[in-house]
């Protein structure tokens, strides 16, 4: 998975591959390789080489959180590219999937096949990290499809609902 993260300030790009605890990060073109155990939700151990480190990680608000590790704090937020785009180049005309920005759990379905939807209207509720996100719409329209279901597991970028 790619995201975009500002940590303390400055914007990195991230790239995640996790195959069980192994994990391949590259981090703006330095790779790092490492296995990840985790114990409880948010907190992690670190093992690279014959190095132990132990992480927490905890939301603060919506895509932001603190990871601390190794004794320093990390200020750190997920930039969401779509926001970064205008109106005209995100074409809300036509048919729009509604995605899980990451990966998590839909706890609840707000609006139905058929009904009519606002521009940034909630129409799933997913959580992620202890932290629910409201998927909204991004026009005005009908829902043509919710493709998931209340306490369905979803992946990053899995569609979620279509609004024509």
């Amino acid at each position: 998975m790619k995201y975009e993260v500002e940590i303390k300030g400055a914007r990195v790009n991230v790239e995640l591959d996790r195959r069980t605890e192994r994990v391949r990060a590259v981090v703006d073109n330095r790779e790092y390789e490492f296995e990840l155990v985790s114990s409880e939700e948010g907190s992690y151990t670190l093992l690279i080489g014959d190095r132990v480190y132990e992480a927490r990680v905890w939301a603060t608000a919506p895509n932001s959180f603190r990871v601390d590790v190794g004794g320093k704090s990390f200020p750190t937020k997920l930039v969401d590219r779509r926001l970064r785009r205008t109106a005209a180049d995100q074409g809300t005309e036509g048919r729009q999937n509604l995605v899980a920005p990451m990966p998590g759990k839909v706890v609840q379905i707000l609006l139905a096949p058929g009904d009519h939807v606002n521009a940034g209207q909630g129409v799933v509720v997913v959580e992620a990290m202890k932290m629910q996100n409201e998927i909204k719409s991004p026009k005005e329209g009908v829902i043509s499809e919710i493709r998931v279901s209340e306490g369905s597991a979803v992946n990053a970028n899995q569609i979620l609902a279509v609004v024509e």
